[in-house]
Order: structure tokens, then sequence, then C-alpha cells
């Protein structure tokens, strides 16, 4: 089963592992004071709405329009590939169709220290569908499933989590792989970066900069649903880690954070869920407020 994603987020300067190998390269992660280089870690987007953001901000993108403050990407496609497996568990692959490169904003929080990294939504309108193709795996018994909503103005999002350890997580992650190779206009970001940074190109090819799940990592796909004025909009999917933590030494010091996996060099992007808790969380939040009677 594929679906068209709404938008799609993966925060790899929330990585420090990346950050490390970046540095130990030779690049000036994220910004060396008395030379002014800089290179930001890219935020992998693709939005179906297109996207307007400052023009400092966007690192690389196939095509924007630019009043030389704002820059405006047009519409984008990322894909969603969910495959059972006959042991019971589902891999979900994102495909970056259409995306650009993003500069992290000014945060309050450094994302080192978020839980949450990666962000993929889809339509709500796939609800029944999604419903209905992992039907097979679904029972009545959602013991252990709980819910937890934030909202502003009009808009709440309600997720589910199995057993009350797991808040911060959602369901248990058995496996994933992320990263930035096989991304063109990561590789033309970084080969433009190498030359900035005087770092040898055929560096390039060393470098590790995919995560995937190491057996000690706890992470967590937090399966949602996204209300705006009354109404369900979107099913939102993020994919948290909370524990080990870790630490590098940063241009500037010693950086502390948590451990978002071990270097590796991706071929696809894929996260491995159980079959039945993904089904299980999306009836259960779809049940949150009242039923499915939309």
């Amino acid at each position: 089963m594929e679906l068209e994603m709404r938008r799609m987020q993966v925060f790899f300067p929330a990585s420090l592992e990346i950050q490390e190998e970046l540095l130990k390269a030779g690049f000036k992660v994220p910004y060396d004071k008395e030379s002014g280089r800089k290179t930001p870690i890219p935020v992998v987007v693709s939005s179906r709405e297109g996207r307007r953001i400052r023009r400092s901000r966007l690192l690389k993108a196939k095509d924007f329009e630019s009043d030389g403050k704002f820059a405006v990407v047009p519409d984008e496609r990322a894909l969603l590939e969910l495959e059972p497996t006959d042991n019971g568990f589902l891999i979900l692959r994102p495909k970056p169709v259409e995306y650009h490169l993003e500069e992290m904003g000014f945060v309050s929080v450094p994302p080192r220290v978020w839980g949450t990294w990666a962000s993929f939504s889809i339509p709500f309108s796939a609800y029944d569908e999604l419903v209905d193709f992992l039907g097979d795996f679904g029972n009545d018994n959602r013991n252990g499933f709980y819910t937890a909503s934030r909202g502003s103005g009009g808009r709440i999002e309600v997720y589910a989590y199995k057993g009350r350890s797991r808040k911060d997580l959602g369901i248990p992650v058995f496996g994933y792989s992320l990263g930035l190779h096989g991304l063109t206009l990561a590789d033309e970001y970084l080969r433009e970066k190498a030359k900035e940074n005087e770092v040898p190109e055929e560096r390039l090819r060393y470098l590790k900069l995919g995560l995937k799940k190491r057996k000690e990592t706890k992470a967590g796909l937090k399966v949602g649903i996204v209300w705006e004025n009354g109404k369900p909009v979107e099913i939102t999917l993020k994919l948290s880690t909370t524990e080990p933590r870790v630490k590098i030494q940063g241009l500037y010091g010693e950086l502390a954070g948590k451990s978002r996996g071990e270097l590796t060099r991706t071929d696809g992007w894929y996260i491995v869920v159980h079959a039945s808790d993904f089904i299980a969380a999306l009836e259960t939040v779809g049940r949150a407020f009242g039923g499915n009677s939309y």
C-alpha cells in the first residue's frame, strides 16, 4: 500500500552523531566564529501545500521563487509505503520524491534534546483505507493503549501510546534507517560545503550520514490525528528517541543530547513496528473524540 504524504520533515540537526561525523571530516558545524564558515545540517522537508520560509533558511531546492527576503517553494511530493510482513511487523517506507533542504530556525530548546526528530503526515481521508488494509492485524483488545493531546487555537493533536511508561514515545519501534545518502540535493549541498570548508571532496564518499536503531536505543512512533476547527484533517506519525544520551566535542565545547542511533550509510528509509500496535494506536486515536462519526 502506498499513500501520498501531506508533509514530511526529518530533523537531521537533532543528531549529535551526524554532527560529530561532519566535524571529524573538517566541516564547521554549525558555525565557526573566526572564519564565518558554517555548515548547518539540513532538515529534509517535503510539503504538498508548498512552503514559504526566509530565504536565508533555504539551503537547497530544485525550484523556488524569492523576493530576496523570503523564498516560496512550490508543491512537493513524498510517498509512504506500508508493507506488512508474514511475522506481524509493519515496515513504513517514507520516500521523498520532491523535497528541499532547510536550515533549522532559531528555537529556544536545542533539537538534540528533543524527543521527536522525524515527522510524517498523510491526509485523514486515508483513515478508512488504512484500517481496512491492516484489518487482519486488529482486534478489540486495546488494553494498555492511552491517548495524550496538545493544542493551540483551533488545532488539536491527539496521539496514542502503549503503556504508561511510553508517553513520550508512542508505540515501540523495532528498527529504523533514515539518512542523507541518496538525496541528490544533499549530495550537491555537501559538495558545495566541502569546497567552502576546504575539505577534500573524496572524503564525502566515506562519510556515514545515516542513522539506524541500536539495540539500546529507546525508540517509538507516535501515531496521531490532527484536528482543526473540530474536524480531523491529517494522520501524523512521529519518530522519537529518548535514550541513551550521548556526548560529543563540538567546536566550542562538549555537547550532550539524546542519541538518534548508530551511524550508517543508508540505501532507503524505513521504520519497523508491530502491525497490531499500529492499527490499535490508529483506532484508539480515531475513537478519542467520540467515535468515527466524521
